[in-house]
């Protein structure tokens, strides 16, 4: 009922602001409903507390809502706009929260240089297959692994300038930099959990569970069982900064530099400050025969805990490479990715063993009819090893196998 109480009030606002005589504001809303049947051949994921590369991977057999969100949009004359996104998701921590909330200054312009901004609460901009209502991907049903962490702990709050250069014949380059905050346990699912392969976001209030069965306790008494994703722990501000350059219809390409600043060695309120930097490189290209490649990439590391000598009690480097094709086929759309990742450990608590590679595969076959409707048939197989698992009495090596049927409505 939540969702619909969302849309009822949304409703109501665009009413109040259309009463007035003037052009703005101008109140214009959409949202997603997804629901999903999942067919899983899995070890336990997150929602089991467990090392799996799915978020349910314990759970066979489930139909559910997968997710319900709204997005609000106020643009409050040609260059100023209030964007908002609430969502309901599976078994979110708070059942209906905010992923999105921020002030946009987009001004409209033709050739020449031209100057935006945002400030708020929004994803970096790293992802170039999220691009659908509410960070949903036009290609498959699962991210990538750059882009499930991406939609997991890149939550903060910041503000954001880019100053980008039109040419008349419409090519784009451009600078950009955010400073921010509430995000100083970016990092920690990828050390004490790793890669994994799903489309759930984070929200403002929510909570990630840690895995049950490792060195956490033990190591780290100080440690809540979960994580939060807005949170700041060290009052110390991060940035990003990166360069784009873009022809439409033709290609996108995309650098970006990202240091949280965190302080590893302070903790508060059962979360540790990890200090977490990397280079993330994407490009889109529009190919002949209607095909669309995307591909992306991520390294960088994460440290938490105090020094002895040059190390930290965690140290994590981490990896992920992924290579996406995509073209209409009949009357829908077929994609498939393909993507390896890794991390490795030099701290000195081996104890906890965060090390781990694998790879995965994903294939999508989606279907849009009557404008609004979707139907997706999806494949993924990810192949693992990390050793912390036989700490559970697992295998250190295991395949997870995810069918899923997905039907969506976009209005």
């Amino acid at each position: 009922m939540q969702p619909l109480v969302l849309l009822t009030l949304f409703g109501l606002m665009m009413q109040i602001c259309q009463a007035d005589d003037g052009q703005f504001p101008e109140v214009s809303w959409h949202g997603l409903l997804d629901l999903r049947y999942q067919h899983s051949d899995a070890a336990p994921g997150e929602l089991e507390h467990g090392l799996g590369k799915l978020r349910a991977g314990d759970e066979r057999d489930r139909w559910r809502v997968n997710e319900a969100a709204a997005t609000l949009q106020v643009r409050l004359d040609w260059d100023w706009m209030v964007n908002a996104t609430v969502k309901y998701a599976d078994r979110q921590s708070t059942p209906l929260d905010l992923t999105e909330a921020y002030l946009a200054y987009r001004p409209v312009g033709a050739a020449g240089w031209r100057l935006a901004g945002r400030l708020g609460m929004f994803f970096p901009p790293i992802s170039l297959e999220n691009t659908g209502t509410a960070w949903s991907s036009p290609y498959t049903l699962s991210s990538s692994t750059i882009n499930a962490w991406g939609g997991e702990e890149l939550r903060t709050f910041g503000g954001e300038l880019r100053m980008d250069y039109q040419t008349e014949a419409g090519d784009k380059f451009g600078v950009f930099g955010a400073g921010l905050a509430n995000n100083d346990t970016a990092g920690l699912t990828l050390a004490w959990r790793g890669w994994s392969l799903h489309d759930f976001e984070s929200t403002l209030t929510g909570r990630l569970r840690l895995p049950d069965g490792i060195a956490i306790p033990a190591l780290f008494p100080k440690q809540a069982n979960a994580s939060q994703a807005f949170v700041e722990v060290d009052g110390r501000p991060g940035f990003y900064a990166g360069i784009a350059a873009e022809r439409p219809q033709r290609y996108t390409l995309r650098a970006l530099y990202y240091d949280n600043n965190a302080d590893p060695a302070v903790v508060s309120a059962g979360q540790y400050g990890w200090h977490t930097r990397f280079w993330s490189l994407g490009a889109k290209a529009e190919l002949p025969w209607e095909a669309t490649l995307i591909s992306q990439a991520l390294t960088g590391r994460t440290s938490m805990g105090e020094l002895l000598g040059d190390l930290r009690a965690v140290d994590v480097g981490f990896w992920s490479a992924s290579w996406l094709l995509s073209r209409p086929l009949g009357d829908g759309r077929f994609s498939v990715r393909y993507e390896r990742f890794g991390s490795d450990e030099r701290d000195y608590l081996p104890q906890d063993r965060n090390g781990e590679h694998g790879q995965a595969w994903n294939v999508n076959y989606n279907l849009t009819f009557a404008q609004h409707h979707q139907l997706n048939v999806e494949f993924s197989r990810i192949f693992s090893a990390r050793p912390a698992r036989q700490e559970r009495g697992e295998a250190a090596y295991q395949e997870d196998t995810l069918w899923q049927v997905g039907y969506r409505l976009f209005f």
